[in-house]
């Protein structure tokens, strides 16, 4: 029986995976999909997700993996917001082994070209051994739809799809109103500023009006 063409997107609640999911929207079915590992932002970012997806006309999926965090946290005395080393090695494993089940002919993986430069789960060469790796199994291609972007560029393709940027959501804290000062949230302010558009939830953050 042959594939679907589906595309199974893996969503954080953030700017570059709702990108991804409005762009990959307009060129086939997809398949939202949110994993909750445990991290500290998990109630944020689900919402934003949903929120994200109500804007598609989509119903978001979700695997309650929450237990996994708790596990690689036991025994340190800091707490990480993000639990899992390497996260993405574990999360496309995942998003691979939940495509196959639903026979989706694609995952899309929301990287843009800052990720590919500073973080190794992130990079051609893990993206590529991926690909290697998963073409021994099945036909499920990983696709990288933002990577030849900075994060700003990815906002400006935002807006011009018609993303709504308040439904986002990336500081790391998990805190209802964002900090502002988390690495995360720093790195938003400077994409917005960077792509000249007002950031309408660190706009909230900062008390002013978006």
């Amino acid at each position: 029986m042959p594939r679907e063409s589906l595309s199974l997107v893996l969503l954080s609640g953030g700017i570059d995976s709702a990108t991804a999911l409005h762009l990959v929207s307009r060129r086939t079915r997809v398949l939202p999909l949110y994993i909750d590992y445990g991290q500290r932002a998990f109630e944020r970012e689900r919402a934003a997700a949903n929120a994200v997806c109500s804007d598609l006309g989509l119903e978001l999926e979700t695997l309650e993996l929450s237990e996994v965090g708790t596990a690689f946290r036991r025994g340190h005395v800091w707490q990480a917001h993000v639990p899992l080393p390497h996260r993405n090695l574990a999360l496309l494993g995942l998003a691979f082994s939940y495509a196959a089940d639903r026979r989706a002919s694609h995952i899309v993986l929301a990287v843009n070209k800052e990720d590919a430069a500073s973080q190794k789960n992130a990079a051609p060469p893990f993206i590529d051994a991926f690909r290697a790796l998963t073409a021994t199994l099945d036909e499920i291609r990983l696709v990288t739809p933002l990577i030849e972007w900075d994060k700003a560029e990815v906002i400006r393709q935002g807006h011009a799809l018609g993303v709504d940027y308040a439904h986002t959501y990336s500081c790391l804290l998990g805190r209802e109103r964002p900090c502002g000062a988390c690495p995360q949230c720093e790195h938003r302010r400077a994409a917005f500023a960077k792509a000249g558009f007002a950031d309408p939830v660190l706009a909230i953050a900062d008390g002013k009006n978006p």
